[in-house]
Formats: C-alpha cells, sequence, structure tokens
C-alpha cells in the first residue's frame, strides 16, 4: 500500500510538471490559467492570493488587459486605492474602448470626492456608449457632488428613461427636483417610485416626507398607513410616523403610533432597537433605555440590542454602566469588530487614551470593510482630539458606504469645528439634498452658512427646519443668532425666548439668550434669569457655572467664587467649572490657585493642549521658565497643530536663547497657521532677532505694532531690532515709546535704557 501511494504521488507529481513545461510553451494558456485561479480566489474572497495569481499573468503578458481590470477589482476589495487606480488607468491605456475599467475609474474619482473627474471619466464614456446606465448615473451623482442640481435632472432623467421599473432611479430624480423646488415633477416621481415598489419602506416615506416638507401632513400620514397596509411588518415605517407626528407636536398620536408597532411586532428585537433609536434622537435617554430592556427581555442576550444599550450608556457617560455591558458583550461575541471599538471608546471615557488608540488601531485590521466600524471608530480618534484621524476614518465610511448620514454628519462637524466651513457646507449639503424633511440636517447646514455670514441662506434653512419641527429649540435659537447677527434686535429676542420656552431645563439654551442680552448691554437682566433658573434648577452645575461668570463679567468676583464652587460641589467632573475658577483666581493673581484649577481640568481631559497651555502660561507668568517648557512641549506632543503652544514653546527657547533652530521652526508653524495673531507674529520675530536675523524680524515687528500700538513689548522689540539693524533714529523712537508706556518688565525695561544709552 506504501508503495502504491508513492507511487500515485510520483505520477500526479509528473503530470503536473508535464503541465507546467507545456503551458510553459504556450504563454497565452498558461496566462488564462492563471486568470481563472485568480478569479476562482476571487469568489471565495481570498483577494491577496486572487492578486497573486492575475500579477503571475501579467509577467508573462504584460498587456493583457482582463489580468489588469481583475487585479483592480482585487485591489478594490482589499482598499488599495492607489494599487487599483494604477491598475484601472493601465487597463484604459492598453484598451481605451474597456468601458467596465474606466466606470470603475470613475467611481473611484467619486468615492474620492474627485467629483470634477468622475464628471470627466462619465461623459467620456457617454460619448462611445450615450445608452450607458452607470455613467448616467456617475454623472448625475457627480453633478450633485459638484452642487449642480439643475444640470444633473439631465442624467437622472436618462437613468429612469433606461430603467422605467427601478423605483431607485426615480427617488433619485426626486431628490434632485425637490432640491431645484420642482415639486410637482418630485411628487409624480415620488409615486412612481411607489407604484413600482409598493412594499418598500423607503419609497413610501420618502413619499411621506415630502408631502410632510411641503405642509400636506394628512397626505403624509395617509402614505405611511397605505405603506403599513401593502407591508404590515415594516417598522421603519411606523418609526416615520411617529417621527412626523412628534414633529408636528403630535407627541400622544406618536406614542400611539409606537404602541400599535408594539402590539403587531411583540418579538421583534428589530422594533425594539428603532423606537429606542427613536428616543434616543429626542435626548430622552431613559426611554431609549426601557425599550431596550424590553427588547432583552424577548430576546434576552440580543447582542445588538446589548450592543445599542452600551452605545447610550457611552453616550449619555454612563461608565460603569457600559463597561458591565461590555462585560456581558464581550463573552457572547468576542471576535465582534464593533464591541471591539466599543471597548476602545470605553478606554477613552475612562481616561485610558493611550489604550484606547492602541486598541483602537488594532481592531479596524479586521473590520477593514465595515462602514460602521470606520464611523466608530471616527467617533473615538474625535473624542481622543485627534481630528485628523476621526476625518480620514469618516471619509472611510463613506467610501465604504456612499451617504452614510452619520459619517456625513461627522465630517461636517469636524470642518465645523477646525473652522474650514466651505468643505462642512458640502457635506451638510449631501445630508439635506439625500433627506430633505429632515430637520436636524437643515439646522446644521444652516449653522454652517451662519459660520459663513450667509445670514438669509442661514434664515432660509432654518425657516424650513421650523415648519418641519416647530417645537426644536435648538431652530429658534439659531435663528436668534441669525437675526441678532442681521442686528434685527426685535426678532432676535423673539426667538431666544422661543427657544427658552421650548427648553427651559436647558442651561446652554439660556445661555444662548443671556449671551445676546449682554451683547445687548443688558446683564443684569441675564443675571436675574439665571438666578431664575439655579433657584428652580437646584441640581443643575451649569447653571451655577454660568450665573458665575455672569457675575464675574461684572466683577462681581465674590459672587462669581460662591457659584463656581457650588457648581464643583454638585459636579465635580464639571470640566468649565474648574476653568472659569482658574480664571478668576489668575484675575486676582492667585497664580498657583488658578494653577491647580487648570490642572483639575487638565486630570479630566488629559493632554489636552488648550489646558496644558494655559498651565504653561502660568508658569510663564511666574518666572519658571523650565516648568513653562515642560506644559508647552506636552501640549504640542499632544496637538502638534496647536499654534500657541508652538509659538509659546519657541518663546521660552528664544528667552533662554536653546534650539534656536528649533524655535524658528515652531514660531514658523504657529505664524502659518494663524498669521492675524500679533503676539504669535511678534515670537518668530523674537526668535529671528535671536538668531541675527534683524532686517527679517523688522517687517513682522512694524505689523505687530500697527496691529496693537498700545503694546510697550512690541514697541520694545521692534526698537531692539531697529537699533541693531542700524536704524538708530527709528530704534530709539520705538524703546523711548515703550518706556513711556511703563508696562515693560524689570529686565527689559533695564536693557531699553542701557542700549538708548549707549546711543548718546
Amino acid at each position: 500500500m506504501g508503495s502504491s501511494r508513492k507511487l500515485k504521488a510520483a505520477v500526479i507529481t509528473i503530470f503536473a510538471a508535464v503541465l507546467l513545461v507545456a503551458c510553459a510553451r504556450d504563454p497565452q494558456k498558461a496566462k488564462t490559467k492563471y486568470l481563472a485561479a485568480g478569479e476562482k480566489y476571487m469568489k471565495k474572497g481570498q483577494y491577496g492570493d486572487a492578486s497573486i495569481e492575475f500579477r503571475n499573468a501579467l509577467r508573462l503578458d504584460p498587456r493583457f488587459v482582463d489580468a489588469y481590470y481583475q487585479l483592480a477589482q482585487a485591489d478594490l476589495a482589499q482598499r488599495e486605492w492607489q494599487a487599483a487606480y494604477a491598475s484601472l488607468s493601465k487597463a484604459i491605456d492598453i484598451d481605451p474602448g474597456r468601458v467596465d475599467a474606466r466606470l470603475d475609474l470613475g467611481r473611484l474619482f467619486f468615492a474620492a470626492r474627485q467629483f470634477d473627474r468622475a464628471n470627466d471619466e462619465a461623459i467620456s464614456i457617454l460619448r462611445e456608449d450615450p445608452n450607458n446606465v452607470g455613467a448616467h448615473q456617475l454623472l448625475g451623482a457627480a453633478l450633485i457632488g459638484q452642487q449642480k442640481p439643475d444640470e444633473a435632472v439631465e442624467s437622472f432623467v436618462r437613468v429612469t428613461q433606461l430603467l422605467p421599473n427601478d423605483a431607485r432611479a426615480f427617488i433619485n430624480l426626486a431628490l434632485v427636483e425637490v432640491s431645484l423646488r420642482r415639486y410637482a415633477d418630485a411628487e409624480e416621481h415620488f409615486k412612481k417610485a411607489v407604484a413600482i415598489d409598493p412594499k418598500s419602506p423607503q419609497t413610501n416615506m420618502d413619499l411621506a416626507n415630502f408631502y410632510y416638507l411641503q405642509g400636506k401632513l394628512p397626505a403624509a400620514q395617509q402614505t405611511l398607513q397605505t405603506g403599513i397596509q401593502n407591508n404590515p411588518d415594516a417598522f421603519e415605517i411606523y418609526v416615520d410616523w411617529a417621527n412626523i407626528l412628534l414633529n408636528a407636536g403630535k407627541a400622544k398620536d406618536a406614542d400611539g403610533v409606537l404602541d400599535q408597532l408594539r402590539n403587531r411586532l411583540p418579538k421583534s428585537p428589530e422594533a425594539a432597537i428603532a423606537i429606542a433609536d427613536y428616543y434616543a434622537n429626542r435626548s430622552d435617554m431613559e426611554k431609549a433605555l426601557a425599550e431596550l430592556q424590553r427588547g432583552l427581555s424577548i430576546a434576552p442576550g440580543n447582542v445588538d440590542i446589548e450592543k445599542r444599550m452600551e452605545e447610550l450608556y457611552l453616550t449619555s457617560n454612563r461608565v460603569d454602566d457600559a463597561a458591565k455591558m461590555e462585560g456581558q458583550l464581550v463573552k457572547q461575541a468576542p471576535k465582534d469588530p464593533l464591541i471591539k471599538v466599543m471597548h476602545g471608546r470605553l478606554l477613552l471615557a475612562q481616561g485610558k487614551n493611550q489604550e484606547a488608540l492602541i486598541e483602537l488601531g488594532n481592531t479596524i485590521k479586521g473590520a477593514a470593510d465595515s462602514a460602521q466600524a470606520h464611523y466608530y471608530l471616527g467617533v473615538a480618534y474625535w473624542q481622543s482630539q485627534s481630528a485628523g484621524q476621526a476625518n480620514a476614518e469618516f471619509q472611510e465610511a463613506i467610501r465604504l458606504s456612499p451617504g452614510f448620514a452619520l459619517a456625513l454628519q461627522g465630517l461636517a462637524e469636524i470642518n465645523l469645528a477646525q473652522n474650514h466651513p466651505a468643505e462642512a457646507q458640502a457635506y451638510a449639503q449631501e445630508m439635506v439634498q439625500n433627506a430633505p424633511a429632515d430637520a436636524h440636517y437643515r439646522i446644521l447646514l444652516g449653522e454652517i452658512f451662519l459660520r459663513e455670514g450667509q445670514l438669509s441662506a442661514a434664515e432660509e434653512q432654518l425657516l424650513t427646519a421650523s415648519r418641519l419641527a416647530p417645537n426644536e429649540a435648538q431652530t429658534h435659537l439659531d435663528l436668534g443668532k441669525v437675526y441678532a447677527a442681521a442686528k434685527k434686535w426685535p426678532q432676535a429676542e423673539t426667538e431666544f425666548k422661543n427657544a427658552t420656552q421650548l427648553d427651559g431645563g436647558n442651561a446652554a439654551t439660556l445661555a444662548a439668550y443671556a449671551d445676546f442680552l449682554v451683547a445687548r448691554q443688558q446683564t443684569p437682566k441675564a443675571i436675574a434669569l439665571f438666578q431664575q433658573f439655579v433657584a428652580a434648577n437646584t441640581n443643575t452645575s451649569e447653571g451655577h457655572v454660568k450665573l458665575g461668570s455672569l457675575q464675574f463679567d461684572t466683577n462681581d468676583t465674590n459672587s462669581a467664587l460662591a457659584e463656581f464652587e457650588k457648581a464643583l460641589q454638585l459636579d465635580p467632573k464639571n470640566i468649565e467649572g474648574y476653568v472659569h475658577l482658574g480664571a478668576l483666581y489668575e484675575a486676582r493673581h492667585q497664580i498657583d490657585e488658578a494653577i491647580a484649577q487648570y490642572q483639575k481640568a487638565l486630570s479630566l481631559k488629559p493632554n489636552f493642549a488648550p489646558f496644558l497651555t494655559m498651565i504653561g502660561n502660568l508658569c510663564l507668568e511666574k518666572g519658571d521658565l523650565e516648568a513653562a517648557r515642560k506644559y508647552f512641549a506636552q501640549a504640542v506632543e499632544a496637538d502638534a497643530h496647536f499654534a500657541v503652544a508652538n509659538a509659546n514653546l519657541a518663546w521660552v527657547d528664544a528667552q533662554e536663547g536653546k534650539d534656536l533652530d528649533v524655535a524658528l521652526g515652531l514660531a514658523q508653524s504657529a505664524r502659518s497657521q494663524m498669521p492675524e495673531v500679533p503676539s504669535i507674529s511678534d515670537t518668530l520675530a523674537w526668535v529671528m532677532y535671536k538668531k541675527g536675523n534683524y532686517l527679517g524680524a523688522i517687517p513682522l515687528l512694524q505689523e505687530c505694532v500697527k496691529k496693537s500700538p498700545e503694546s510697550a513689548q512690541y514697541r520694545y522689540h521692534l526698537g531692539l531690532a531697529l537699533m541693531a539693524a542700524g536704524q538708530k533714529d527709528s530704534g530709539k523712537t520705538q524703546l523711548q515709546a515703550a518706556l513711556q508706556m511703563n508696562k515693560l518688565p524689570p529686565g527689559d525695561k533695564e536693557l531699553a535704557q542701557a542700549t538708548l544709552a549707549k546711543t548718546r
């Protein structure tokens, strides 16, 4: 038997060798075999092995178009975008008529949000194949991305002609028509989509939300009722109906619809999650969690429900509850990538930032194709102040799932926070384009327009949001800000009052009204409002902080001190309370006490560059350059792009004459980010002065003096630079002016006097 098996193995080996030799003699057969082997691996999801086979084929025939195309598919599956681009480009170079490759290349451009290049690729395909559905879809989407909806209509119309039985094609056309206010056409096409697929939850909801956007509540309700009749188990329709009713101010009717859903699907975990999300979106965490508990009672151990519960616990900062839930989840589904992402977020909430980032970095390797995993990873990075990495993860989520609303919202908010309003606007407009009846998306877009100073556009979005959700306090708050910016004071005050009436228990809402009153020189009225607020909401830490800050602004520091201390008694984790208390001590020149408060804030938000910089500034004021350098260096390490920390670290080095080349780089980086701030320009000039570049320092210092002529320090530095450059008379003038202001520190005063004495 043993000999027989050996003989059989030998025969197989010889046969395989013969085949290889035969293939080697016939490269055409060999490359075809490699291609076929790669395609088999692709079907099994073994993309790395597939890539090897396709490359083997290309070694035999470097102009094998099919192999390049299939290699690109393997690259795309592995998220190797640059490699996919190279493979597709090569295939097109060899065979310009390869439409599938050109279409994939266009889609790659679109996923990278290079809308102009996607546009060009689509047009190129349509020149040769005018009826290519994919190219028309790509062109329409690219035009929308370029904010050209009027031009996109033609492409979407053509798609409906080519796909007359595709409901989604008509929905896409209708959404573009809504953005162009072609409401009659939009209604016709929404209805056509429902007629094609009457059981689809999405088509019914899109038509209903269109009616609601038009203010036609009865038509919206009738549409959803019909949708439920056609598909009575579609829980999404019930929840959408409840949302519309709630936004219309009919909370009891909304609860009735949710009761219908519970009665229809009493044992559905998916329905329980959908109802919980309804409550969570309205910040009613207790009802959301109660609904999830109901879901667990009917489906014990349901991982999806438990994941949602941990998410809500993390969102509401119930860290201990989140940790307990995670313990259960890890036992049930230890390999679930979203559970691992949640673990990273939990570590962040526990202040274990470094552990969290290591955990999150490892997690995504096993969830490369999960849009949700990338989104939640982005959330975690955003929580840890890593905006660049958060942005990248949100982008990846959208690449994997175009139109992913949460990721689009994350990108809009990140860009808004980083003062990139144009980019934020593009993402917000895409959200409104996809869901024109969602008030929250319009609020976000309105806030972005407000930030850009586009008051009319902001008002339009916010008024639409107000019609869609009249009881949403944020809408009225933002309208108040719009009218205040336009100096329409009565309208502004009316909207601020509306917001506080709708959300009277929210200190942040009242704070916005108070800020408006302060700006109108009505600080006593603002203080009175907050005194009433804290009397009615005795356990609200935020209210005491705001009242204290208003009192501090009127120099009533004793009352402010009492309010800040009360706030911190109520909530020892109130970071804003420590920051305000630190500022109060700083104003009283109690530097050590101020440092102690900022350090408490830092302990709650470790490695936060602004807090580190604030402490460093106070160390600098004490003359402790070594401690100041330590804090500034930590701030730069935490956020290399934090301009103030870079400038201050450069200043310390310049004062001591240490590492001036490094200091120059830090100061240049700071000024490139904040060229309008005189103190940063002064720091750069002072480093240049210390390095002997007097002529380079002078224009910067002249700019500083022009912006802040009352600054003795800027005039002092300019005077020294002018003197060192040989411009004695101008230098003397600036030094004398600096001394006359009587604001220079003793050491600087002595040097200025000594320098002047040398010119006599």
